[in-house]
């Protein structure tokens, strides 16, 4: 069962980092977790990391990124609610949410799906 909504984890990104291009990085990650059916997204797949020199927290690199259809093939972190078959429309809304600008929304979300198809078609010319 989902755990935690992409809105409510931006805007916890967004708090404790109190930096934008933190929440951005957030939102390509949820494109990518979208697109590539990365629907394994719990919780404990997002961290944030201390800059000691620089006293602020950051959004730690993304890991444990697989295909995955996770339990009950449900993202465990859903997209503005949705976390059984999330479209671009639910993206796009969680970009609102968030205050990302939205022309600037639907091109990365467009560069991550395209870069996620085009990684697939590749492999799965390799895999006949």
């Amino acid at each position: 069962m989902p755990n935690l909504d992409y809105d409510i984890l931006m805007k916890l990104t967004m708090e404790l980092t109190k930096d934008f291009s933190e929440v951005e990085k957030l939102y390509r990650l949820m494109c990518f977790n979208v697109f590539a059916h990365n629907r394994d997204d719990h919780s404990k797949n997002f961290t944030f990391l201390y800059k000691e020199t620089e006293k602020r927290w950051v959004l730690s690199p993304a890991y444990d990124l697989t295909f995955s259809y996770s339990i009950g093939g449900e993202h465990a972190t859903t997209i503005h609610g949705n976390g059984r078959n999330p479209q671009m429309s639910d993206v796009l809304k969680v970009a609102d949410e968030a205050g990302i600008d939205r022309r600037k929304a639907k091109q990365t979300a467009r560069q991550v799906q395209e870069c996620v198809e085009a990684y697939l078609g590749k492999y799965l010319k390799k895999a006949e």
